[in-house]
């Protein structure tokens, strides 16, 4: 279940946040028009509730089971996958914290003062640079987490049974992470 969750709604959902921030690169006038269009979906609340608060929730739930009940040991074993799977423990902490934070900010800042987020209220948002560098490193732990939970998914769903289709997994999950990366940093900026 943590990875079904991890992958279906919240990847799927991390790929259209960066399709929908992307507005931003045509300007204010089209991030506005479309951040207005979209609060003016209906049962919008259902989607964010039980599309999106709901499977994090439970995803972050068992994340924080699997993270007290296993065990690291790149000591005794430093293979690839052992320190993949150290770092999908701490970049699932790190975006822990980067998602809530984003969400208190963002999204639950604009439901309770009754105004939508708009260009320049991002631009005046991301103007500290250590804003900017948290969410550089949230940003950038979030997209591995989702990026290597997908080529760890793989394996353990056996997608990927030898280590030739690991390998091939694993570089796509880079190649993912790269873009994804890139794509995200440029959003970013685009409101500096």
């Amino acid at each position: 279940m943590q990875s079904i969750l991890g992958i279906v709604p919240l990847s799927l959902f991390l790929f259209m946040h960066l399709v929908f921030n992307s507005f931003a690169f045509s300007g204010a006038g089209s991030f506005d028009r479309f951040v207005h269009w979209m609060h003016g979906l209906p049962f919008l609340w259902v989607l964010e509730v039980f599309f999106i608060a709901v499977p994090l929730l439970i995803h972050l739930l068992l994340g924080f089971v699997i993270i007290y009940r296993g065990s690291v040991n790149i000591t005794s074993y430093p293979y690839y996958r052992n320190w993949m799977y150290l770092f999908q423990r701490i970049t699932g902490v790190i975006a822990f914290i980067f998602v809530f934070y984003h969400i208190w900010t963002i999204r639950l800042h604009e439901h309770f003062a009754g105004k939508l987020v708009t260009y320049a209220g991002m631009q005046k948002y991301f103007e500290p640079m250590f804003i900017k560098i948290f969410y550089i490193v949230g940003i950038l732990s979030v997209i591995f987490h989702v990026s290597n939970g997908i080529a760890t998914a793989c394996i353990t769903w056996g997608i990927t049974v030898n280590k030739r289709s690991q390998f091939v997994m694993s570089c796509f999950s880079w190649v993912m992470m790269l873009v994804l990366g890139v794509w995200s940093i440029f959003i970013l900026f685009i409101y500096s």
